[in-house]
Parts: C-alpha cells; sequence; structure tokens
C-alpha cells in the first residue's frame, strides 16, 4: 500500500501565501524600476536630439545671441559684451570653431588655402596665425 500524503497544516499554507505575496511584490517592484529605467534613459536621448535638432531652443544660450554669430571677448557689468572682431581675409569661409579654456580656434578658407586663427578669448586679441599646408613637415 501507498502511505497517505500529508495534508498541510493551516501554519504551512499561511506561511507559503505569505512568501507568495512577497515575491509578487518583490517582482512588482523589479519590473517597475526597470521600466523607470528606461523611460529615464529614453527621456535623455530624446532631450538631446531634441536640442541638437533645435539649437534656439537652448535655454543656456545668452539672450540676444543670434544664430551663427560669434561674440568674442569680455563681459560688462551689465552683461554687454565687448565688440572684438576676427579680421579674415576678404571671401574668407570660417569651416570650424573650437573652445579650449580661454583660446578660441577659428579655422577658415580664403583664396582656396585653409588657416587658423588662435584667439585670446578674454581680451580678443589674436594670438597666432597658422597657415594649413599640405604633407608631412620635412626634417
Amino acid at each position: 500500500m501507498s502511505e497517505p500524503t500529508p495534508v498541510p497544516h493551516a501554519a504551512d499554507r499561511a506561511e507559503a501565501a505569505a512568501r507568495n505575496r512577497k515575491e509578487r511584490v518583490l517582482v512588482f517592484i523589479v519590473a517597475f524600476l526597470g521600466l523607470l529605467i528606461v523611460a529615464g534613459i529614453a527621456a535623455v536621448v530624446l532631450r538631446i536630439i531634441y536640442l541638437s535638432a533645435n539649437p534656439a531652443a537652448n535655454p543656456t544660450a545668452p539672450p540676444g545671441l543670434q544664430q551663427g554669430s560669434v561674440e568674442i571677448g569680455p563681459r560688462t557689468q551689465l552683461g554687454a559684451m565687448d565688440a572684438s572682431q576676427l579680421a579674415l581675409p576678404e571671401g574668407a569661409t570660417v569651416k570650424s570653431l573650437s573652445l579650449s579654456g580661454d583660446r578660441l580656434a577659428v579655422h577658415y578658407e580664403a583664396g582656396g588655402k585653409d588657416a587658423i586663427a588662435i584667439l585670446d578669448v578674454a581680451s580678443g586679441a589674436v594670438l597666432r596665425r597658422y597657415d594649413v599646408v599640405p604633407g608631412a613637415p620635412k626634417p
């Protein structure tokens, strides 16, 4: 004959029910936090895409700064910018700008030749100009 299966006691059934409830709560918490992480990453990526597509929507840009304009020089006490200018040859086209600390590098093309001007942002003074020539330097 076979042995009869033991009938679980009421305490064992209550303990199993409490364990199942705790497991369901933990699964819900883990799923919720996972969705929260995915939503946060999606929000950051969408904000980056939005700001890169709409530079005029950048809230950190100073008021009055037009898209495509470059201001060089110190600000006065009222926040107005000193009107420093970079003199480029006639017909020159700015190809890129690079800012590092208080130095601004302006890469431009004039007359079919490339050049780079290094400016001091604080004073607006041109520190140095470099002509960009093709080929390796000769020893």
